[in-house]
């Protein structure tokens, strides 16, 4: 335990020592450590803003007016056979026709165009799926011959045009920042790396007199090399709690404002209800970042 304590010391006075070099590799591991946790952030806010978005999404099916009610539970049937179907629900008519009038209740030339006399608006089956980027299988039913000839050939499914393209929008949007994150993420821990490994080096050559003094009057490998593991993982304890005291300011201050946009309310209660488990994280990084970085530039620049 009194080696240990005295490690710690060393290691203490390493950092001190060094101290501009041991600010900037704190620094860097701290905006190292803050991108992971956006990148977190983001990923989180993003997930839940897509699935909140998806979900509301669903497939609409339009079928013509000749078809009868057997059709349309047999063809009904066929779609919920499908994995990724999580439900169909049939839309009549008249139910097409109110929700047409809700949605333009404003516009009344476009209620006086439609009547329920002459209701040109087709029934419909409403498919939500499990997976909206994964509609080949339903496609495929949709365009069997025994299926096709119950649409209305003036209304094509909605899974074409438009309303794909706005889904292969979002989980573009989605994937493009999530990578970004990533890599963001990936640069930066190899720079915190390669500072903390030069940080290192220049402190085993500055003490190379002192550990060569260590050495001839026997003191333990580990007890030479423990100051300079416990030097860099102080640059991470130190950068885990910036890093988190920058992302609880940058959620709970920003976040309200990018809810507009984004549903981060999910995420501001996760980092309310876990504080500890998130500097935890940041902390487990940030010292296994540093101590790894130190193991690399001991391995290579102190012989013992």
């Amino acid at each position: 335990m009194l080696q240990f304590w005295r490690i710690i010391q060393a290691g203490g006075r390493n950092f001190m020592r060094n101290l501009w070099l041991s600010t900037a590799a704190t620094a860097v591991m701290t905006v190292t450590l803050t991108i992971v946790v956006i990148s977190f952030i983001s990923n989180s806010a993003l997930t839940s803003t897509i699935k909140g978005v998806t979900d509301k999404i669903d497939i609409s099916i339009y079928l013509a007016d000749t078809t009868t009610k057997d059709q349309t539970d047999s063809f009904k049937a066929r779609l919920e056979k499908d994995d990724n179907v999580q439900s169909v629900t049939y839309k009549s008519k008249a139910e097409a026709l109110a929700d047409y009038r809700k949605q333009n209740a404003g516009d009344t030339k476009l209620l006086q165009a439609i009547n329920e006399a002459d209701n040109p608006l087709p029934a419909s089956l409403q498919v939500k799926t499990k997976d909206p980027k994964k509609l080949d299988s339903i496609t495929a039913i949709v365009n069997q011959s025994e299926n096709k000839a119950l649409l209305d050939p003036s209304s094509p499914p909605s899974y074409s045009g438009d309303r794909k393209a706005t889904i292969d929008k979002i989980v573009r949007f989605s994937n493009f920042f999530k990578t970004t994150g990533l890599i963001m993420s990936v640069i930066f821990v190899i720079i915190s790396t390669l500072i903390i490994f030069n940080t290192i080096r220049m402190a085993i050559f500055t003490r190379k007199d002192e550990i060569e003094i260590m050495k001839l009057v026997g003191a333990t490998k580990w007890f030479i090399r423990g100051p300079f593991l416990f030097e860099a993982a102080l640059y991470g304890i130190i950068a885990a709690f910036i890093a988190a005291a920058l992302a609880y300011a940058l959620l709970l201050g920003g976040g309200p404002k990018l809810g507009s946009y984004i549903d981060v309310q999910g995420t501001i209660n996760f980092f309310r209800s876990y504080p500890v488990v998130i500097i935890l994280a940041e902390m487990i990084i940030g010292v296994v970042i540093g101590i790894f970085s130190s193991l690399l530039a001991m391995t290579r620049y102190l012989k013992l």
